[in-house]
């Protein structure tokens, strides 16, 4: 993994030429003193700058408040952790973010590494984009893809269905192996590749660790509980291997390149802060990563606020403390998928499929590599108490939670708790409405409701669930 050297506002900008430049204005509009053409190697920097930046701010920060990781106490973020999530609030996530930027920067990489023989570049491409897309799907469900990249040709694409928009995902992923097997390449992958340095063979990697990622979500589907899990588990033969192969963007230390979580605390000093429920629960597990993923407040202890209190409401041990510093240090990583999250879907898999051994087996391995890759070693009385399952005890409560505690910041653990309902979580406290359901889905961005009429699903309320959430 690489360090982002490039200041972030960059990327924005550079992402915008893109798509300025795609307008045809004739030679009268050729600047000298620019660049008429984008290529690859910015195209490519400047997406996966963009997508780690909103995977690591609204997503992770909204699904956190949903999962209870954190909670909003004040001003907006109190508003959304009361699951008054607006169409206004995720615009930015739909229209700048991943849509607007990231995958139709993507989708334009692998337009121009058809012309420039270059498969390496669709390859990696493909991997981000059907990452990007999984996200999106996951939190909409049904979404535009076949038609969302036309340009000025489509401005109103139709919507996918969600089991249409999964089979394109994997359609990626496997044209992304199948490019990046491929020997010949005109143009190398190099120091545009933030995350893998332009090393193939872990982008290989990560795309089979994608396709478990995916195929295990339809764990609830009828008919498809145990072929899921032995889909998820071919691919995993193909996929991470250590700590060391995850896939990550690691920002910089600047104020200006630094990690979302550290610029949003800068920010916005207060607003989020860390729940009751997830600190309670590595509290009782004296879980060594603690003070890894949340900071001590006043008076030395880790304290979180149950989800939907304010800021009026103090507990008695201090005020709530603020994420620590392994994932809101300026430098921190926004991590895409993990080896430490497709060991735990391998034991999950290996449960559904009738395996308790090795699903036992992969839960202890998972937990393990948590612990080494936040604080440097495997606690031994946090192992033994933990991460010693056997085939007789291991559950899928035990696995879910770990895995809760260890995607700490990842959204997968939004997409976890509604597949299989860990960790058990009761609804956020709300002074205004009541409400007696967590959200199972984001609502669709206002630019949708205003500027698409081929969005269909805008009016769908927030307690109808994706289609693979059964």
């Amino acid at each position: 993994m690489k360090k982002l050297k490039f200041k972030y506002i960059t990327s924005l900008v550079l992402g915008l030429s893109v798509s300025l430049t795609s307008c045809d204005f004739g030679d009268i509009n050729d600047d000298p003193g620019n660049p008429s053409e984008v290529t690859m190697p910015a195209l490519m920097a400047s997406s996966q700058g963009v997508m780690a930046y909103v995977l690591g701010s609204e997503v992770s920060r909204y699904n956190g408040m949903f999962t209870q990781h954190v909670t909003g106490i004040a001003r907006q973020n109190l508003l959304i952790t009361r699951y008054s999530l607006l169409e206004s609030d995720i615009d930015g996530v739909w229209r700048f973010g991943l849509y607007g930027q990231a995958l139709n920067d993507l989708n334009t990489i692998i337009n121009l590494s058809a012309e420039q023989e270059s498969p390496h570049y669709a390859g990696v491409s493909k991997v981000l984009m059907a990452n990007g897309l999984g996200v999106i799907t996951d939190l909409w469900g049904d979404v535009p893809y076949s038609e969302a990249f036309k340009g000025i040709e489509n401005l109103r694409p139709s919507y996918d269905k969600q089991e249409d928009v999964y089979a394109s995902i994997h359609k990626l992923l496997d044209e992304a192996i199948v490019d990046l097997n491929k020997a010949e390449n005109k143009v190398d992958l190099g120091g545009d590749d933030f995350i893998y340095g332009g090393d193939v063979s872990l982008w290989l990697k990560a795309a089979y660790s994608l396709k478990a990622r995916y195929y295990n979500h339809l764990s609830n589907l009828p008919g498809q509980e145990q072929s899921s899990a032995t889909s998820a588990l071919t691919a995993l033969q193909n996929g991470f291997s250590s700590n060391s192969e995850s896939m990550k963007f690691v920002f910089g230390s600047s104020a200006t390149s630094a990690n979302p979580w550290f610029q949003f605390a800068d920010q916005r000093n207060g607003d989020v802060v860390m729940c009751a429920f997830f600190v309670d629960l590595m509290n009782n597990l004296n879980d060594p990563r603690l003070p890894l993923f949340v900071d001590s407040n006043e008076n030395g202890n880790y304290v979180g606020i149950k989800a939907g209190l304010d800021t009026v409401s103090v507990p008695a041990d201090g005020s709530p403390s603020e994420m620590g510093p392994f994932y809101a240090s300026t430098n921190s990583p926004v991590p895409f998928i993990t080896y430490v999250e497709a060991k735990f879907i391998e034991a999950e898999a290996n449960l559904r499929a009738g395996n308790p051994l090795e699903a036992a087996n992969a839960h202890n391995a998972a937990v393990i590599a948590s612990l080494n890759e936040v604080t440097g070693t495997a606690d031994a009385a946090y192992v033994t108490a933990n991460a010693s399952e056997n085939a007789a005890t291991i559950t899928l409560e035990k696995i879910m939670t770990q895995k809760y505690i260890a995607l700490f910041t990842n959204s997968e653990t939004f997409t976890d708790f509604r597949r299989t309902g860990f960790p058990s979580l009761s609804p956020a406290e709300n002074h205004e409405n009541t409400v007696d359901q967590i959200l199972v889905r984001w609502p669709y961005p206002s630019s949708e409701r205003l500027l698409n009429p081929n969005s269909t699903k805008v009016d769908d309320p927030l307690n109808t669930p994706v289609w693979w959430d059964k």
